[in-house]
């Protein structure tokens, strides 16, 4: 009878272990990331599960389209660095820290900078 009652218990735990509920938190997943400073910009884009991303948009600077591009990664620690393309050569780049639900940091790309922020949707 103990027997029984171990193993019950036992596979009970590992049920609720494996639900969403008590799973650990983690990066990946949707995201919005708000640039401002020089430029004024809303990117959406997705960090995989190795804490990856890549995403681009063409985006309006001093009256011309550039096609902006953005890839880099997220340590587990929350340390975000990416570099920020622009015509397809790379112009600059964004650090900051992510927690598991937003973010902020600074973006640099030469001849234009600012801040950014981030929430996860």
């Amino acid at each position: 009878m103990k027997t029984k009652i171990i193993f019950i218990s036992l596979f009970f735990i590992a049920v609720l272990s494996s639900c969403s509920l008590f799973q650990k938190d983690s990066f990946e997943g949707k995201w919005e990331l708000k640039l401002s400073g020089d430029l004024k910009e809303v990117f959406e884009f997705d960090i995989t599960a190795d804490n990856n991303f890549s995403f681009s948009k063409d985006v309006l600077f001093q009256s011309n389209s550039y096609g902006v591009k953005i890839e880099g990664n997220v340590s587990k620690e929350g340390i975000l660095k990416a570099d920020l393309f622009a015509m397809g050569q790379k112009l600059g780049i964004v650090e900051g820290t992510l927690t598991y639900e937003n973010g902020s940091g600074k973006w640099d790309a030469s001849y234009a900078k600012g801040n950014w922020t981030a929430v996860k949707k």
